[in-house]
């Protein structure tokens, strides 16, 4: 029997339901059909241009991403932009593109584990707490369940290291355990025992970093005056770059699909850090 976009679709939403996801976010089928066939899948971080034109080149029928290609409203598509020119070729060759962001980021077993568990840690709680999807009830007057009562839904984790560490010594474990080129950091000068993390970007966290309590903050998408912040506030900032630990989400949701459909092929992105020091 055939696979659709819509079985695989139907699937990733059991694993990471877009009724998780943040108010402000755009997952979910963003170009395409979702009865159209599907033997070949090509899973990446982002639809980036190499991304789109490797798909269509590989003869895919559906992209995985975890960012949203269409993320803020657009009133036109035409080829004098870039997201205009991706749009056009994916429609044009019949290459579907589902995203599943901050539904991922949330979901117990999603982002935040997995870069806990590559890290060797053993996760405390979620750094913030998000509201769990509802399913609808049984049809008596009984109110709607969470899906999962028992793993909470939440952003990030708080972690406690194996033994303590310094700020250099946390930002080479990361280096090696996500094969980055490199990462930047802000030595606050302490001993580093207890770490929140919020893969991506951890921009605007402060607050909620500083109510855990926490040595170090382990995060992407940081500057000047966050590291400044966080270091005033006898926390280490520890950047690895938003690409640098939400890539992980490309084998796992590779390998997902394939055991879910072995009989379509699933093609990754490969590994490429987008940014580069001179």
């Amino acid at each position: 029997m055939s696979i659709t976009v819509n079985d695989i679709i139907n699937k990733l939403d059991a694993l990471a339901p877009r009724a998780a996801a943040c108010e402000w976010d755009n997952p979910g089928l963003l170009v395409g059909r979702s009865d159209q066939e599907v033997s070949k899948v090509y899973v990446a971080l982002d639809a980036s241009l190499d991304v789109v034109n490797a798909a269509i080149e590989e003869g895919c029928d559906l992209v995985v991403t975890h960012h949203p290609i269409i993320f803020h409203a657009i009133k036109s598509i035409n080829d004098e932009t870039g997201l205009g020119i991706k749009l056009l070729d994916l429609i044009r060759n019949d290459v579907a593109v589902y995203s599943m962001h901050t539904n991922f980021d949330s979901c117990p077993g999603g982002m935040g584990d997995l870069v806990c568990g590559r890290l060797g840690l053993k996760k405390l709680a979620p750094m913030e707490y998000t509201k769990a999807p509802m399913t609808p009830n049984d049809g008596n007057a009984a109110p709607e369940k969470a899906l999962a009562e028992e793993a909470p839904y939440g952003i990030g984790f708080i972690a406690e290291l194996p033994h303590s560490m310094t700020a250099e010594e946390l930002s080479l474990l990361v280096k090696e355990k996500f094969q980055l080129p490199f990462v930047q950091y802000y030595d606050a000068g302490s001993i580093i025992r207890k770490i929140a993390c919020c893969p991506g970007s951890g921009r605007g966290e402060l607050k909620t970093v500083l109510g855990h309590h926490v040595d170090a903050f382990l995060t992407g998408d940081m500057g000047h005056h966050e590291g400044l912040d966080y270091t005033e506030e006898g926390i280490s900032l520890i950047d690895a770059g938003h690409y640098g630990l939400e890539h992980v989400f490309t084998e796992y949701i590779a390998d997902f699909i394939k055991g879910s459909f072995p009989e379509a092929e699933v093609l990754t992105a490969p590994l490429h850090f987008p940014a580069a020091l001179v």
